[in-house]
């Protein structure tokens, strides 16, 4: 009986195994986890892809973690948060739409002093541009421009034609008013990043530019003011894509224009003959204009625009992607090809 109670102890144990094993369902598809894209920091307040590569939106998910200033809303007709002009906030994480309230891109906010929770949503979520300034955007913009030289260099790319046009001008920091004779190649050093808010009366309620605002000094023409970004919320472009633009859509870096100054008169003959020697006669008249184009290497497009202000580089099985930066404008690469460029 004891023999027969032992045998049947270890049948049961065995099924008991068996029964834990588990097959795996090959029909239970992988889950893929989407993708945020980092912060760029050189853009204030934009909306970026979130989500897998063949199911995306533009949400603003990427700022999550990031720490904003509100600069005030005068054109609103109401108020539905009261939010502390000049208080910072953090953002928590991104709420669903609230659709019947017209609210879109809502963000969990958290104010830094206080700790009190709020929300932010709007149904026009440009204003968010304005509105609010990312405090990684601003820290960015002063340690890339901030105590620099540039040279003036006219405003063939802004145009300035209208009293509603005053935030595309230079703007004297005294008068309040556009200063439309400055020389060009005059020299100006970039004395202050600032955030100017928005008044009801300034005529910018439909313009979508963020506040920062760069000051720039001349011993000639004194303080002026000039916005960071164009109307549209975004740096201003060059009218040849191909070009480095201009910061504010009027300087370039002294440091820049002197390089490629030097490059004229007796040294430009003598670059010439260099750069054919390495590159070709037609990627080296594309160099001397200061302009790149896809397919060029990395040394072609340093050579035509100088160092960039900072390379952002992944390597993985593809191979290698880097970014380069300089100022607003971007080039991509791929293994050495220059495979994008972005103004």
């Amino acid at each position: 009986m004891k023999k027969l109670y032992i045998i049947l102890l270890f049948s049961l144990s065995a099924l008991s195994a068996k029964a834990q094993i588990e097959m795996f369902d090959e029909s239970v598809q992988k889950k893929e986890t989407p993708q945020i894209l980092p912060y760029d920091s050189l853009r204030n307040i934009s909306t970026q892809k979130y989500g897998t590569p063949q199911k995306y939106k533009y949400t603003m998910h990427h700022l999550i973690g990031q720490t904003l200033m509100y600069c005030g809303d005068p054109y609103a007709y109401y108020t539905r948060r009261s939010f502390e002009k000049g208080a910072y906030y953090r953002i928590d994480g991104i709420l669903p739409d609230d659709t019947d309230k017209g609210l879109y891109h809502r963000l969990k906010l958290t104010n830094i002093e206080t700790g009190a929770q709020t929300e932010e949503g709007d149904i026009f979520t440009d204003k968010y541009n304005y509105k609010w300034v990312v405090v990684g955007h601003y820290d960015k913009i002063k340690s890339l421009y901030m105590n620099k030289e540039f040279v003036y260099v006219g405003m063939k790319d802004v145009f300035v034609q209208y009293d509603w046009e005053k935030a595309n001008g230079m703007i004297n920091l005294d008068a309040d008013t556009v200063t439309r004779s400055i020389p060009e190649e005059s020299v100006w050093t970039c004395v202050g990043v600032k955030v100017k808010p928005r008044k009801k009366d300034d005529g910018m309620d439909t313009d979508k530019r963020s506040p920062v605002i760069l000051i720039f000094d001349n011993p000639t023409y004194g303080k002026h003011y000039c916005y960071l970004e164009d109307n549209t919320g975004k740096p201003y472009k060059s009218l040849l894509d191909n070009t480095k633009p201009l910061v504010c859509g009027r300087f370039q870096l002294k440091s820049y224009y002197d390089k490629m100054k030097a490059i004229s008169a007796a040294n430009k003959a003598k670059r010439k003959v260099e750069l054919t020697k390495k590159f070709g006669a037609s990627n080296a008249n594309l160099i001397l204009e200061g302009i790149v184009q896809i397919g060029m290497t990395k040394a072609m497009c340093e050579e035509s625009w100088g160092t960039p202000d900072d390379i952002n580089k992944s390597i993985g099985s593809w191979g290698i992607h880097e970014q380069w930066v300089y100022g607003n404008s971007y080039l991509y690469f791929e293994d050495n090809k220059l495979t994008s460029i972005q103004n």
